[in-house]
């Protein structure tokens, strides 16, 4: 299957998985600094099960922007012929 695919697509799906990677590396970080800098805030959100909702909100959020770019990417590559 590869085979058949695109130069474009192929970049696409490349930095669409870097981009990705790169935002989702950052989210975690940015969880475990939330964690110590605001621990009363971060325990409340914990047992109301806010914290879950907001992983979870700003991880689909990442993966939108991965997704635009992988396919702004492949549109670009192929000349915007789809």
């Amino acid at each position: 299957m590869a085979l058949a695919m695109s130069d474009g697509a192929k970049f696409g799906i490349g930095v669409g998985v870097i981009v990705f990677i790169l935002l989702f590396i950052k989210l975690i970080i940015g969880f475990i600094k939330f964690c110590f800098r605001h621990p009363i805030l971060f325990i409340l959100l914990l047992v109301f099960g806010g914290l879950g909702v907001v992983f979870n909100v700003l991880l689909a959020g990442i993966l939108i922007i991965a997704v635009i770019a992988g396919f702004g990417i492949m549109s670009l590559f192929n000349g915007f012929d789809l």
